[in-house]
């Protein structure tokens, strides 16, 4: 009998152990899947946005610190994406770790201002002019809330 027991505490604890691995990996898959989607639809609208002659940064503004290339090239487009990628890969590691708990909607537009102030530091925030500011603040924010709220959701169904 107690034999029994102890084989089913030791098939339990397997089993916990193993469903908190996949919630590891499913949390880690759900952020690429953010970074990606959010690197695809981003870009889209940057990309018309500069093509509409709303923001002077294009897609390849993003790989200008490693620009050889001029910035509205294929080449520099290319690599601004993959850039775009790395950075909304990063932002939304950050997030999932400092707010995703949180079930708060608005925490994605903190954090999407909070990138449009580093953003604007390297892109000197001071010389745009108002078209710009609004419409890269448009940018960033609408990001920072779909990746807040996507992660905030998937947060708050996996606890329920």
């Amino acid at each position: 009998m107690e034999v029994t027991k102890t084989r089913r505490r030791n098939r339990d604890e397997k089993i916990e152990q193993k469903d908190q691995q996949t919630g590891k990996h499913l949390a880690m898959a759900k952020v690429l899947e953010v970074a990606f989607w959010g690197t695809i639809i981003w870009g889209v609208i940057r990309l018309l946005a500069h093509f509409l002659h709303l923001t002077p940064y294009g897609l390849g503004a993003f790989a200008r610190p490693l620009m050889g290339v001029e910035e509205n090239s294929m080449a520099g487009m290319g690599l601004g994406a993959i850039l775009l990628f790395i950075e909304s890969l990063v932002a939304t590691f950050l997030f999932s770790m400092l707010f995703s708990r949180q079930r708060v909607w608005w925490s994605g537009l903190l954090f999407g201002l909070v990138m449009l102030m580093i953003a604007g530091f390297f892109f000197r925030i001071g010389n745009w002019n108002l078209d710009t500011l609004s419409s890269e603040a448009a940018w960033f924010l609408s990001f920072g809330l779909f990746v807040g709220m996507t992660l905030t959701l998937e947060e708050s169904d996996d606890i329920q």
